[in-house]
Parts: structure tokens; sequence; C-alpha cells
């Protein structure tokens, strides 16, 4: 079988599996549909993936694209399969990965191109009744087979649940869509209907559910991790393998991330707050960081402003730097308010395949009062520009590969990049002061504190107290944060592993390619190297970037 039509069966897979996931990308023949979640129905589609993995491990190669696709394939429709026969994911309580948050947020980003594709989103907004009723029956069973939810994950899933019942019908992003030509007015009578008589009782019955059914099972606090559920420890090892693909233990990683924030960035805290602050402890260092009130933002708007214009300035800056970029500038928008309380301060959303929405740096801005202004110089640079709004958008605009491949979330090289970015950022000179360079320091410790947090909760039966004081300790990051990025790492397990691990592996192929070349070296070629092919896995990447700019 070819390699063409491999790639088309796995993309066609995974639009099937996730078709919320696929309009967004833009590919509309799944835009009445929605995750289904009959058990018979998900074993059948992870052998389906199973399948285009073995067939593309047995295929061979034909250049360096077919060489990238098949490893991909291999890769991918393992992590697929393995998430679908686990369950655990599928119809997850969480507040990011959970079927309600495919619909609240993935539905605000969708566009359509005709009335036809407009029309078929109704069709699934007549279907979310269904869909939301089997999922709690997945969510139920999965806790009475001992795959119980966490009360933290259970309990910011029914803050957003309660927010979007209680935001107002102008605010529904059920009711966002932009119809073409004179269609409009009728969709929107439509549309509306549908959201009073369907959509908000339905996610008010689910609401319910997860209280009176589910709410009973979950696992309190001092046992936040998968290592107190049924197959816990073997589906901890598969997100290990899925978010960093190196052959590293939880406690090897645990350990890497212990060394790094207790003792490698120690130093530079030392340096930097002395410029900063004219201080030397670590203890001053943090303490000045909380409890200045200059170190936080006045309102929503401020925030927006600083990120459009640190953004700016970035843009201004890539010349130097990059070959190739972004043909479109990165949009800045809110996270909207109904379920900003449970998301994570920043995120990027890359644009669909029919170029219809450019790539969309989505910034948290509640309760602006509680955070750290320091920090966000660094966030911006790692979401949007030179973060995600290159690797993900030139991603999406490569042409002559296989469709999935612009959009692969392999994220231990996408979230590694984001990191390496921050630090890219420094080299520019792109920090516009010392306090902000302590926001740098601050996001490194950080996400060394993730291989720290996310290993002691899942892995070794941290509460999760235990994992907020010990970023406490070794983070000036606020409270507010920290409270949600744990919550975060206890319902999305492993993916926090991503960004430290990635960048660490960058960096090394970066010393690697410098020492071997010299004076030879060119950072805009690297850079390249690293962006031009799509996400690929850490061992893929360093295979391409030691084949393609050392002849190795």
């Amino acid at each position: 079988m070819s390699v063409e039509t491999l790639s088309d069966r796995f993309w066609n897979l995974s639009c099937e599996y996730s078709p919320t996931g696929a309009t967004v990308r833009g590919m509309h023949e799944f835009d009445d549909r929605l995750r289904t979640f009959d058990g018979d129905y998900l074993s059948d589609l992870a052998s389906r993936f199973r399948e285009v993995g073995i067939e593309a491990g047995s295929t061979s190669p034909d250049g360096t694209s077919d060489l990238i696709t098949l490893g991909l394939l291999v890769h991918e429709s393992d992590v697929w399969a393995t998430e679908i026969e686990q369950r655990f994911l599928v119809a997850a309580i969480d507040p990011y990965l959970g079927p309600h948050t495919r619909l609240l947020s993935d539905t605000q980003q969708n566009t359509v191109q005709n009335q036809d594709q407009a029309d078929a989103l109704l069709d699934r907004y007549r279907a979310i009744p269904a869909y939301l009723e089997a999922a709690l029956r997945l969510q139920l069973e999965n806790a009475e087979s001992g795959m119980t939810p966490s009360s933290a994950s259970l309990q910011r899933v029914l803050s957003q649940l309660d927010g979007y019942l209680a935001s107002d019908l102008g605010d529904d992003p059920f009711l966002k869509l932009k119809v073409p030509e004179n269609g409009q007015t009728a969709w929107d009578e439509v549309a509306n209907d549908l959201v009073r008589s369907h959509i908000r009782p339905a996610i008010e019955a689910y609401r319910d559910g997860l209280i009176t059914e589910v709410g009973p099972t979950a696992r309190p606090d001092d046992r936040a991790g998968l290592t107190w559920i049924t197959n816990g420890e073997e589906i901890y090892a598969s997100l290990i393998h899925k978010y960093t693909q190196l052959d590293k233990t939880d406690r090897e990683i645990h350990e890497i991330g212990t060394d790094w924030a207790t003792r490698i960035l120690v130093a530079e805290w030392v340096e930097t707050g002395k410029k900063a602050f004219g201080l030397d402890s670590l203890a001053e260092i943090f303490d000045r960081l909380h409890n200045d009130p200059a170190m936080r933002f006045d309102s929503e708007e401020e925030m927006l402003d600083h990120a459009r214009k640190t953004v700016d300035r970035a843009w201004g800056a890539v010349d130097d730097w990059f070959n190739v970029r972004p043909d479109t500038p990165c949009t800045i928008v809110e996270v909207p308010a109904a379920f900003a309380s449970a998301m994570p301060p920043a995120y990027y959303m890359q644009p669909p395949t029919d170029g219809s929405r450019p790539g969309t740096y989505f910034l948290n801005t509640h309760k602006p009062a509680e955070r750290d202004r320091f920090e966000y110089e660094s966030t911006h640079f790692h979401e949007a520009v030179p973060g995600h709004h290159f690797d993900r958008s030139i991603a999406a605009s490569l042409q002559g590969i296989p469709d999935f491949r612009r959009f692969s979330q392999v994220y231990a090289h996408t979230e590694g990049w984001g990191l390496y970015s921050e630090r890219l950022a420094d080299e520019m000179g792109l920090f516009s002061s010392e306090v902000d360079r302590l926001g740098l320091l601050s996001a490194d410790a950080w996400r060394a504190g993730r291989l720290v947090v996310d290993t002691g909760l899942h892995a070794f039966g941290w509460s999760r107290q235990q994992a907020i004081d010990w970023l406490r300790e070794w983070t000036p990051i606020g409270l507010l944060t920290i409270e949600q990025e744990v919550d975060r790492y206890i319902g999305m397990p492993g993916q926090a592993l991503s960004y430290k691990m990635g960048q660490i592996e960058i960096m090394s192929l970066r010393r690697q390619v410098e020492e071997a070349l010299g004076e030879g070296f060119d950072i805009k070629t690297f850079h390249d190297a690293l962006l031009t092919q799509g996400a690929m896995t850490l061992p893929m990447l360093r295979d391409h970037i030691e084949r393609e700019l050392l002849d190795v």
C-alpha cells in the first residue's frame, strides 16, 4: 500500500475519532458528527489504527519525506490505538480534554465556506444530547471499573459547566459562526432554538449526572494521581511514551526535573536577581516577585496590550534568525470568560487547512490582579512569536506532505520548541528588563518543576497539596496559576513532561551541530531544519537534524 494511501487512512481515522477537531482544522467531511463512545465501535477503531501502524512499519520509504511520514504513522497509530483501548482519556473528566471542552472550546473556532457546511453543524448541535449521555455512561463505566476521576478535575469541569450555563446567550460559542452569503439570519434562528431547547438542557443534565452519578466515585486530593486507579501504572507508562518518546523511566525524569529546578537554575536566579533587585537570595527574590504590587496587572485590557506590544516587538526581530516565517501575523484574543477560571495562562491554536482563520494566541485575562506580570513576556514568546505561531503555522502551511503531518501534535517537539523559543528570545534581545528575564527563569523552573510534580503525582503517590507546596518552594509562580497547573497535571497525565524534555533535546541538538560545524553553523538553517517538516518524535528529530545538517 502506498504511503499516500496509508496517510489518508490515518488522517480519516483521526478525524473520525475527533470530529470537532477535524472541523477546527478545516476538514468539513465530519461537520455533522461528534465522538462516538460505543464500546464495540471503539474497539474496532483501535484495531484500524493498529492496522495502519503495522502496514506503515512494513513499508519502505522513498526519500526523506516518506521516512518521516512512515515513522510518524507508526508512532501516532500506536498512541491513538493505546488511548482508545485503555478508555481512560476517551471521555476524560477534565477541563482540557473532556467531551464538554470539545463542544465549548472547539466550537468557537469553527469556520465554514458554504451553507452546506453551516447546516451540517446544526446536525452536530442536534446530536449533542445523545453525545453527552453516551459520554456520561462511559465515564460511569470507567469509574465503576476503578478508573475513577480526581475530585480536583471534576470540580474544574463543574465550574466550566456552571460558567457556560450562567453565561448570556449573546456570548454563547454555539452562536458565533459566520455563515457565508445570505444564510446568517435563518441559520441564527435555528441555532438559537437548538441552544435553548437542546444544548443547554443537555449540558445541564450532563452536569447533574457528573454530580450525582460520577461524583461519589471521585478520588480525594490526597490520591490525585494515576497510581491510585486501576491500571494506572500501565496508563502512565504509555503517556510518558506518548509525550516524550525517550527511553526514560519516571524516576529518571523526576530526577532530571529536580536537578534543573534545585541546582542548575539557582545560579541563574542569583545572577539575574542581583541585576533586577540587588538580591542574591532565592527566598528574597521569590518574596519580591510574590509580593510587589508592581509585578501584577491592573486590568484585562492591560494584559492584552502587553501581549500585543511584546509580539509586535518579536515580529520585528525575526528576520535575523529565521529564513522561513508564517505568512500571516498572530491574532491575540482573550480566553472566553465562561471557562477561563479552569484554563492555563495562555495557549495557541494553529490555523486550519483552508486558511479561513489565522493562528490564534489565547490569553487568559481572568483575575489580572493575581497574574504575575514578570512572567508574561516569556509566555508571549512561547505561545506566539517566535514560539507556536512559528512551529504550528509553518507546519499548517507546508505543501507536498500529508495533511496529518501538518497537524501532528507530537508534543515533545512542539512544546520543546515553545520552551526553546523563550531562551531564543533572550538571545534575540527581546526581553525588556532584567525583571522580565526573571520571568524567563520562572518559566524554565516551572517546566522543570513539571517533571517533578507530574511524576510525583502519577508515579509516586503525591497528594495535590504536596505538588502545590513543591512548586511554591522552587518557583515564584503565583498561587492561582500553581493551583490551575497542578489540576491540569492531575487531569492530563504526562503532557507536562513534553516541555522540558523536548527543550533539553533541542538544545542538545543545537550544541551538537554548533560544535560540528564551527564557523559554518547558521542559526537560520538550523531553525529551518527544526520547523519545515512539521512535528516529529524526538528520536526522529535527532535523526533528521543529523542527516540534513551533519550528513550522518
